[in-house]
Formats: C-alpha cells, structure tokens, sequence
C-alpha cells in the first residue's frame, strides 16, 4: 500500500513538470525562440531550489520575457560567450532579483566549473565583505528587472558613507578592478544611462550593460573621465553571434578623444611656474610638473582644464573632522581629477587619495644663511683651533715649573736665571715665538729638553706664522651649518609647512623631533628667503625649490647669500595625486614611464632656472654692491687684533707694576 502510494505522488508530481514543460514550450513556439526550447532541462531539479519555490509565481506572470531573454543565459548564450571568450580565468559572481531567478539558476548551471557564487540582490548581501571577497580576476554579473538595489548601491561612496573617525578606514563595498556585467532585463525600465553615472560606476573602467531590443541585444559601456556622462556603443547581439566582433573590455585611457582632465594646481617654482599678463592673468605655464601634464596630455590625447588652488593654503592641511583644505582638498573631494604641484609621496596622504607612478625623486633639506664674515679681531686666534690652544697652554703650564726643577735638583752647578719659575715661562714663550734667550743651562737633563723644546715651538710657530697670513689677508668667516644638530642650536627660527610638521613628528630621531617642536608652519614663502638672508630663519622645503631660489635670486656673480645644509631629511618620491581609486592611477604609469626615461626632467628644470633668473635680474643687481678684489692691502680692520693683544700686555704689566709697588710698601 505505502509502494502504491509513493508511485501516486510521484505520478502527480511528473505530470505537474510536464504541464510546466507544456506551458514553457508554448510560450517559447509564441515568441519564435523555438531553438531555445532543447536547452530548457531539469526543471524538476530547479523547482528544489527554495528561491526559485518562492519567486516561481513572480516569474510566471513575466514568462514570455523570461523565455524570450533566456538566450543570454544558455551555454552558448550571450553571458557564457562574454565570459569565456573575455573573463575565462575570472571568479564569476551573479546577483539576481525576485523576477530573474530562473536566469540565474540557468545561468549558474552553465558556468558550474568555474564555482560561480549566487547572491539574491539585497541591501544586506551587498554591504557583507565576504560578497566582495576578491581574487585576481573577479567578474560580477547583475541580472536585473528594477535595478533599484543595485543603484542604490553603487551610487554611495562607501568610504565617505559613515562620520569621520581619526584611524578607522570604513569598509568598502565595492571592486574597482573587477569586470562587471548589468544585464537589463525589462526594456522598460531601467535605462542604460541610469547606472554610468553612479559614483561607483564612474570609478570603473570594466563595464557592460545588456540591453534588449525586440530580436537582438545592444551592448553598452561608458566613457569615463566626462563631466557628463556618456554611453559608448559596442556591439550588437543577434542570432547567437556579435555583429561587430569588437573588443568588449578594450583600454579606455589610451586615447581620450579630447575629453577635458581637471587638473589642480598653484605656483611653485621650479614644479610650476607662471607667465602672466600685464593685467596678471596666466597666459601659459612652465615648470617641471606642467611639462608632464602636458606630454601626458600629448600622449593620451585629452585636454587639459586647470582649477587654481588658493597659494595661502598649497598642499593643504587636514583638520580634525577629516577635512582638507589646499591641493589636496581638490583631489580628496574630487573637484579636480589629477592634482600636480611637487607632491611628496607620503603615509599620510597615501591612505586618503592615490599617487601615480613617481616620476622625481627629491629630498627635503633646510636652507640657512650664509656664514657671515668674522670681525678681524680673532684673526691672531684663527690660524689654530681652540683645542690646539688649549694644549699648547697645557704644555707653558706644565714646561715652565719642569725646566725649573731640572735646573734647581742638577748635579752640574747652572745659570741662577733657571732657578726662576717666571725666568722659565719667559724662556718657554720665548721659545714658541722663535726668539730664545742667550743663556742655556748647563746640565744634560736640562739640555736635553730644551733642545727638544726649541723643535716643538719651530713646528708650532712655522706652522702658525704660514697659515697667519691667510687669515690676515682674507675675510674669515663662521663655520657653516650643514647637520641638524648644527641648526637646532644656531639659534635661528625653523619655519615650514605644516606637511614638514608631521612627517617630523612620526620619527624615533630625537634631533628630528626636537625639530618638530621649533618648527613654525605659518610661513610666508615669497618673503622668507630675504629673512634667511638676514641670518635669522631658516626653513625646509625641498631642495630643487631651495636651488632654484638660490640660483635665480641669491646669488650675485658667483656669491650666493643662502646655502643648502648638507643634511638633508630623507628623499621623497614626487608623483601625481589623485582621487581615491581613480581609473587614471593605472593608466597614466606607461605615460609617465616614458616621460622619466627620456632624460627630459633636468632639461625642462634649467629652462626654469633660467626663465626664474630672468625675472630676478633687475633685484640682483641692485642688492649686489659687494666687490670682491685678489688682491688686498691690509689695512687696520685686518690688523686689529694684534693691538688688542698689545693692549692687553699694556694692562697686564700696568697691574703687576702697582702689585709690587704695593707689596714693597
């Protein structure tokens, strides 16, 4: 009875597919899609699958369509040829709503051998980061009849979506390098055009959406980089084969077609540097990094639209809720699509934008005053350094008392003028100034080491007497600052921008962040050079901006009035910035490659030095007023120090006069 039973069930169940089958292949022999009907198998087995259990009366109403569109699903449909003619080593990914179901499950069956991953579109699906779990290739497929999720979800920037918090990074909801795949299912709505406007969408560069026209399907993609978005036909589906066989996921950025880039920018020689009008409008610009965008330009073939960033704020300084001002908020709020001005590659910035391949490479250095000229009175102290001085006043110290015992503790009876300790020191300083006295002592010891004696103070006072006269004759001037330690005590003022303030601040170095803590970020850069050529500022910036000022405005003949410390802070890689997954960060590396290679860079920076000194030649020869002549008569500035020597022996002999006269008393 139970067998007769079971076999009743299954009957009634049998004759419930047939009756499915019945139903399908009418409404397939209806719409002419009568090849389509051998691929339609194992229903029985899709009606096991709960979504499908839940949707079948969704998907019955819309039948015809159903049937009609299932060309695009089918092993060798439309979606299969895409994927395994483009995407065959990619991870597929098909998202499905409640009227397109059935197409997923046969779509899913097609492409089993790749492990093809099944989502029902949802809200919920689509913010989980194990939907967007990513491989080396991932192609996403979205089978749609309302899109409303779908463009719900891309039109959010997922990265901005949530309040700024300082160190946490939202989660991103999204695969910008993935292929993606919109298969529009109802002609009616929604339209191509309503998702290559969509913020993530205008981020990526692999894009096709399935249109239906009647008897063949159009396939779309956008052209990217365009103030108003725009559709770019491709090919045309039709019987089971592309009309135009052309190339469905082709490189968009190596011809712009004269679209306009928006490009952020300020003055910052040598990087960028304008020309302008009487009236003071740019007429062109020159520099380093202008040079790059415009051979870029030259040869991606798009037009360039500059937007002017405010000099007072450059790069931009963060503020606590996460907002940027400068160059940086161009590019972090996505007003400019390339932001270019000497940009340092940098932690901080890295995490909110995107940097191109680099194409210099600079360090920061500090630029400080020229030593300044001594004052002629320490020449007779110059020819020595002080630690030479002070052991030769260690050795008068020690020498005078020592030829007075040797003399006083003799066995040989000699001259009573070494049984002195001050005739000793007398006979000692003597010595080093090569003018000894007639008498000599009589005993060997006493001998032996004035002989030795006389040949140190020779070596001492030839040595003395030589290198005097250059210090006589040319103008001495205080050592140079070349490491930090140097600067962090000179006293000076250390300015900068506030860029300088940070990467300071993250060092372990405690010279560097001694540094940070005297470094001031409210700088003035157009009249800063003129306070470090006063002696009291000294800044940091990098050091092809520092040469080119040196070069251009100070330095007069072959004198330049500012100088470069030699300790330089680490060497930063100077690139393009961008927004957060820009579609250009990739594209633009083979233009820049190209660029770097040919040698131009230090060529097009001596054409700015040049133009720089040009505009600086009238400034330049009204400060210059210094001769400087080989030959020079020594006069008494350069003398001066040895009266004040003479002074100080007057008063010396002066006070052990009165001390005598006082103690005979």
């Amino acid at each position: 009875m139970c067998f007769c039973l079971v076999w009743i069930i299954l009957l009634m169940t049998c004759k419930g597919v047939i009756a499915v089958e019945t139903e399908i292949v009418a409404e397939i022999k209806a719409s002419n899609f009568i090849n389509v009907s051998r691929h339609v198998q194992h229903l029985s087995d899709w009606f096991q699958d709960e979504d499908l259990k839940i949707d079948y009366e969704t998907n019955k109403k819309n039948s015809l369509l159903f049937y009609i569109l299932q060309d695009w699903v089918l092993e060798k449909g439309l979606l299969n040829t895409i994927v395994n003619e483009n995407l065959y080593l990619c991870t597929v990914t098909i998202f499905y709503e409640a009227t397109t179901t059935g197409m997923a499950l046969i779509l899913s069956k097609t492409l089993n051998e790749r492990g093809t991953k099944l989502y029902r579109l949802s809200p919920d699906v689509l913010k989980q980061m194990t939907t967007w779990i990513r491989s080396s290739c991932d192609t996403y497929i979205f089978l749609v009849a309302t899109g409303e999720i779908l463009i719900q979800h891309a039109s959010v920037n997922h990265l901005k979506a949530v309040p700024y918090q300082p160190g946490y990074r939202p989660p991103l909801f999204w695969n910008y390098d993935a292929y993606y795949i919109i298969a529009l299912t109802d002609p009616s709505s929604p339209q191509p055009s309503d998702f290559i406007g969509l913020y993530n969408f205008k981020k990526t560069q692999n894009l096709l959406i399935l249109q239906q026209n009647d008897e063949f399907t159009i396939i779309w993609t956008h052209a990217l980089i365009s103030k108003i978005p725009e559709l770019e036909f491709l090919d045309t589906w039709v019987n089971g084969s592309f009309l135009n066989r052309k190339q469905l996921f082709k490189k968009k950025f190596d011809n712009f077609q004269k679209r306009p880039v928006r490009v952020a920018t300020f003055e910052f020689a040598p990087s960028v540097v304008y020309a302008k009008d009487d009236d003071g409008h740019v007429v062109s610009r020159l520099g380093v990094d202008m040079e790059v965008i415009q051979g870029l330009a030259v040869i991606k073939n798009f037009t360039v639209e500059f937007i002017e960033v405010s000099y007072e704020e450059k790069w931009g300084t963060k503020y606590p809720n996460g907002s940027w001002d400068g160059l940086m908020r161009e590019v972090y709020d996505e007003i400019s699509d390339i932001g270019v001005c000497n940009v340092f590659i940098d932690d901080v910035r890295w995490t909110e934008t995107d940097y191109s391949y680099p194409y210099n490479f600079m360090p920061g250095c500090f630029v400080t005053p020229t030593p300044k000229p001594l004052s002629n009175w320490q020449s007779p102290t110059l020819p020595f350094a002080w630690s030479t001085w002070v052991s030769i006043g260690i050795s008068l110290l020690v020498g005078g008392p020592l030829l007075f015992f040797l003399s006083v503790l003799s066995m040989v009876p000699g001259p009573n003028e070494f049984r002195s300790i001050s005739y000793n020191y007398l006979y000692f300083v003597a010595s080093l100034t090569t003018r000894t006295l007639n008498t000599v002592p009589s005993s060997m010891p006493a001998r032996i080491y004035v002989g030795f004696v006389w040949i140190y103070c020779l070596i001492l006072a030839t040595g003395y007497s030589a290198n005097l006269i250059a210090f006589l004759s040319v103008t001495q001037k205080a050592p140079p600052i070349d490491t930090l330690d140097q600067l962090i005590k000179s006293g000076l003022r250390l300015g900068g921008h506030s860029f300088w303030k940070t990467q300071f601040e993250i060092s372990t170095d405690p010279t560097v962040l001694k540094l940070a803590s005297l470094l001031e970020t409210n700088v003035d850069y157009l009249e800063v050079f003129k306070a470090v050529e006063a002696g009291t500022f000294s800044f940091v910036e990098n050091k092809q901006y520092l040469e080119l000022n040196r070069d251009a405005r100070f330095t007069y003949g072959d004198r330049p009035t500012i100088r470069i410390a030699r300790e330089c802070y680490l060497s930063y890689n100077i690139a393009l910035i961008l927004p957060r997954h820009s579609p250009l960060t990739d594209n633009l590396t083979n233009g820049l490659l190209r660029i770097f290679e040919s040698g131009m860079m230090m060529k097009w920076q001596a054409e700015v030095t040049k133009h720089f000194r040009k505009q600086y030649a009238d400034e330049r020869s009204k400060t210059n007023t210094v001769t400087i002549s080989r030959n020079k008569t020594l006069n008494l500035g350069h003398v001066q120090g040895v009266f004040y020597i003479m002074v100080i022996g007057y008063v010396l002999s002066i006070l052990l006069f009165l001390y005598e006269k006082l103690l005979k008393k």
